[in-house]
Order: structure tokens, then sequence, then C-alpha cells
């Protein structure tokens, strides 16, 4: 037997305290009951979520939306598929914006299932429009693994982060795509996928971070097109060695690269006298125990190590790590300093 509950008769007080105890993914289902429930759903959402919604895009035809929980949990909240539908699966019918769509349980979530590529897109819109409406919030962060991707969140406001490629994707895509007029602008781009010998480390806009996973032909010119344009780079594999990173640090001593905060990269031949060659008088050592929070919030070492300071007063810390072969550099700041 079925028991009804009289949702919409309850006072505001306590539509508010039922909303409060449903997890974002019950809210959305909620919310897809009727039009009058989603305005209603909306109405109580006062103030936009605290957790970041995210897009997944990497699995070809199948467009994953959801919210990153608490310890960085990826929770799905609906997704669009494209398959052959099944006589044999349940369908609920639901609203979204005026629009009557079938959507069916799949594994931990509800997934709208489309027959065609329009249908499929046209779905996609539809979910995408609902979520970011409904919760007040825009899609933070995008997976991708090709940056065509960024196209769909180009009228939307800006991505904070987008992750590109990954251990499953094989192939790679020059810079120059992930910034094209009709992709979306992101504070933070990271390739996760190998990069090959000559690839063009060219940025024509700005960002807050960027990092690059597998660079293992990069050498100093590379680190010095990113710096030119983000005001963090992370390079985990390069093929810089300490000439090169000289070279970078005076560019810095120079102002050549002035927008550049924070640099954590690999050194695969580190010889001390030859990265502070030129540049001995300005270097001093240090014993207080610094970490730089970097936009992505993840903490570097930069002590115990060596300070560099500017003829403008401004000073960098820096730290090697022989162990793992990352030399971590950043200007510290209140607001990114983590003692």
């Amino acid at each position: 037997m079925t028991t009804q509950f009289p949702l919409f008769n309850v006072t505001d007080v306590v539509f508010d305290e039922i909303l409060s105890q449903l997890e974002l993914n019950e809210i959305l289902h909620l919310s897809l009951c009727s039009p009058k429930t989603r305005k209603i759903v909306r109405c109580h959402m006062k103030k936009s979520i605290r957790y970041p919604l995210y897009l997944d895009t990497k699995e070809f035809i199948w467009m994953k939306f959801g919210f990153i929980g608490e310890k960085g949990k990826h929770v799905i909240m609906m997704s669009v598929w494209k398959s052959e539908i099944s006589n044999e699966r349940k369908f609920e019918i639901v609203s979204s914006e005026e629009e009557k769509v079938k959507i069916s349980k799949y594994e931990d979530h509800y997934a709208l299932l489309s027959s065609d590529d329009n249908e499929w897109m046209y779905g996609c819109v539809l979910v995408r429009d609902h979520i970011i409406d409904l919760f007040r919030k825009d899609i933070e962060t995008l997976y991708c693994n090709n940056p065509y991707s960024m196209a769909f969140l180009k009228y939307k406001a800006p991505i904070r982060m987008t992750y590109s490629g990954g251990e499953d994707c094989n192939g790679y895509w020059k810079l120059v795509s992930y910034e094209k007029e009709h992709s979306a602008k992101t504070g933070g781009l990271q390739l996760r996928h190998w990069l090959p010998e000559g690839y063009d480390f060219t940025l024509t806009r700005e960002y807050e971070y960027v990092r690059m996973e597998k660079a293992h032909f990069g050498r100093s010119d590379d680190v010095l097109k990113l710096a030119e344009k983000s005001k963090e780079v992370v390079i985990d594999k390069s093929g810089l060695f300490s000439k090169g990173l000289n070279t970078i640090l005076n560019y810095w001593l120079e102002h050549r690269i002035d927008g550049l905060k924070f640099l954590s990269t690999q050194v695969r031949s580190y010889k001390e006298f030859l990265v502070f060659e030129g540049m001995e008088h300005r270097i001093t050592d240090t014993t207080e125990v610094v970490n730089y929070k970097s936009y992505t919030g993840e903490l570097y070492r930069l002590s115990p190590g060596k300070r560099l300071r500017r003829d403008d007063g401004v000073i960098a810390s820096f730290f090697y790590d022989p162990t793992t072969l990352i030399l971590n550099f950043g200007v510290v700041t209140d607001n990114n300093a983590e003692k």
C-alpha cells in the first residue's frame, strides 16, 4: 500500500526542513515531478548550493551531471544516454521545463535515454538548463576527452576547472583547440594525456592555473609560454634541466613573467650552481615552514629551502625535492600561504 503525503500543504518552514534533509539528487528528482513542483522547489532553494556542480563528457554518447560532495566524492545526479531503448526497461514520465520526458533508473541515478543524435543533444541541453536553474549555480568543473565539449557550456558562466584526457584517452589535442571562439572560458586547464615532442604550449587566453601531467619533452621555452598567460603552472613530467630553470628564474627577476605566482615542475638534473648562476647575491636560505595553496586547493611545500629577492622587493620561495625531482617556486602572500 502506498502512503501519500500532502507535500504542498505544509508550511514554508516545514518544506524548507524537508529539503534540508534531502540529497541534491533527491531534490532534483522531486523537481521533475511537475512544472508546479519545480517552481516550488526552486522558490525554496533561496541560496545556491555549497557543493560544486560538474559535467562529465568523457564517455561517448553519455553525458553525466553531478556534484562534488564531501571529501571530493563525485555523485551523479542525472545522465543523458544515447542508446537503443528496450521495451523491457521501466520508465517514469517526468517534467523538465514544459516538456514531458522519459527517464529510467540506471545504477545509482536516473538517466534520460534517447535513440538518435538530435534527441540526445536536446536532452543534454534540457537537463543542463534544468539543473543550473534549479540550484541557482553554474557548472564549475568539466571532465572531457576532447575540447569540443567546452562548446556545450559556451553561453554559461566561465568554467572554474577543466580536466581533459586521462588513462583511457590515447590521443591529444592542441592547446589552440581549447581556446576557440566557440569554447567556454575556463579558469583552470589540466591536460592529463601525453604530449609529444614539439607540442605548442602557446596560450592566448588568461588562466589562473594550467597543469600538464605528461609534458616529457617540455623545456624552459615551453614553461615560459605557459607562464606568460597563467598565474600558476604545474608540470608533473618535463624535460627541464638546471640551465633551463636558471633561464626561467631570470625571466622572473627581469619582470618578464610578472603574472606568474607559482611554478611546480620536474627538473631532471638539478645542479644548484647552474640554477643560481648570476643571481647568487639575491638568494638566501630559509628555515621557515611555508606551503603554497594552489588554485585547486592543493598544498605545495616551499620550505625549508631558498628565497629569491627581486629588485622591487618581491620575494619568492622555492624548494627542490631530490627524491621526486620536483621543484616548487612560489610568491607567498597572506592569501596563498599555509604554515
